[in-house]
């Protein structure tokens, strides 16, 4: 290597680096630059380096000093709190007056008096993450184009790009309530319950201790899913799980005749269901004949099905579908029908059954998926089936393995037991 390109070896690597540089480090870069050219240029003076070298050496200070300069790192979102003290990021809104949220994209979030949320991951323009503990939010997204929001509240995840919306978490209930005004959300529930798109002019309520999920017009407001069955009711002996039960068997005027599938463009049932179109699930189960469908129809029909039922209170069709899914395609989706089955029998009081069947699911997939929702079963059944002390060892567990889930912290209440 000449002496000339020696020269330009800081120039090189400078210009390596501006991509990476702080706010510091830039200017600190900036002035070791400047001071090596006033060192190249008074060496050049003295020993009369050729000229030829000076055009590539001033080009790549002008390069340097351009990216040291206007190189700018990716900016936040910015954001103003009005009627609320803002604490890195949690507010409290005070329980006399609203308060109201504005971000540098013009998005606007209002929050209901006694609402406590936090705004998390606006690291960049393109959306935040907020997190609401309890309380009710108003939220006008805009619609950049690259936005991303997540609006979190327990185990729920509201997924927005553009919209207007409200949010309405009751922490002690463990219940969401989400109302399209505009655009559309998808809404994450708890694990093993899919995501569910929800429309303008819809309504989604989740209950996360009933395990239920529903979607309504607003212009029309329904019941709401029943809760569970009374927790008063006696313990239930517990039969083994039906490890390899075989579907219904067909009656004679519904032969179990090999399906035809769905015709061109018409949506799948697991589309369906990612749209909350629930009823209309179980009425084409019903058209195609139901018990032919337990018997023939495939995975991802049986699975979605199966979640359809559970969404629309059927919860005696829901335990078919996932009893057939069980027997027909065990390798493949046993063991999250075991977790549905499990949260399916928690859900209408059936504590022990509930039981046995997150434990089977744990036996089956013990790394799974539906592992840490499974074992956060377990440990709620057994407290009802036995007590605080019994499920005190379960929750350990759950704390070793996820010390950072959702259920952490009954499972540090539970573990903190004599």
């Amino acid at each position: 290597m000449s002496d000339p390109e020696r020269q330009l070896d800081p120039v090189a690597a400078l210009l390596q680096r501006a991509a990476r540089l702080s706010e510091t480090e830039r200017l600190e870069a900036r002035a070791a630059f400047l001071r090596r050219v006033d060192e190249e240029q008074a060496r050049a003076r003295k020993k009369r380096v050729a000229v030829r070298w000076a055009a590539p050496l001033a080009f790549a200070a002008v390069v340097l000093l351009l990216a040291l300069f206007f190189w700018r790192p990716e900016r936040g979102l910015e954001y103003a709190v009005e009627g609320a003290a803002d604490e890195s990021g949690y507010v409290r809104v005070p329980l006399d007056h609203p308060a109201a949220i504005t971000f540098s994209d013009r998005t606007q979030i209002r929050a209901a008096a006694g609402t406590r949320l936090r705004i998390d991951e606006a690291k960049d323009e393109r959306g935040a993450r907020i997190s609401v503990e309890r309380g009710r939010v108003e939220a006008e997204v805009t619609h950049t184009g690259h936005s991303d929001w997540r609006f979190a509240a327990g185990p729920f995840v509201v997924r927005v790009v553009g919209t207007r919306f409200e949010l309405l978490w009751d922490a002690d209930r463990e219940r969401i309530e989400v109302i399209l005004h505009e655009g559309s959300v998808e809404v994450e529930g708890y694990a093993g319950s899919g995501a569910v798109s929800v429309r303008a002019g819809q309504r989604f309520v989740g209950d996360a201790l009933a395990r239920t999920l529903h979607v309504s017009d607003t212009a029309a407001r329904g019941p709401e899913p029943a809760p569970p069955a009374a927790q008063g009711q006696g313990p239930e002996v517990a039969p083994a799980p039906p490890e390899a039960a075989a579907p219904p068997e067909p009656s004679s005027s519904e032969a179990p005749t090999p399906l035809a599938a769905p015709p061109s463009g018409k949506p799948s049932w697991t589309k369906l269901v990612s749209q909350g179109e629930f009823r209309r699930v179980v009425q084409e189960a019903a058209a195609r004949g139901t018990q032919s469908c337990l018997a023939s129809c495939d995975a991802a029909d049986l699975n979605a099905l199966a979640d359809a039922a559970r969404y629309v209170g059927q919860n005696e069709l829901a335990e078919q579908a996932l009893l057939a899914l069980r027997a027909r395609y065990a390798p493949t989706a046993g063991s999250r029908a075991a977790f549905l089955l499990g949260r399916l029998h928690e859900s209408r009081g059936g504590a022990a059954r509930a039981r046995a069947w997150y434990e089977t699911a744990l036996r089956e997939a013990p790394s799974g998926a539906f592992a840490a929702e499974a074992l956060a079963g377990k440990m709620r059944t057994v407290q009802s089936l036995e007590g605080p002390a019994a499920a005190r060892a379960v929750a350990q567990e759950y704390l070793r393995l996820y010390p950072g889930g959702v259920h952490a912290k009954a499972a540090r209440q539970l573990a903190a037991q004599p």
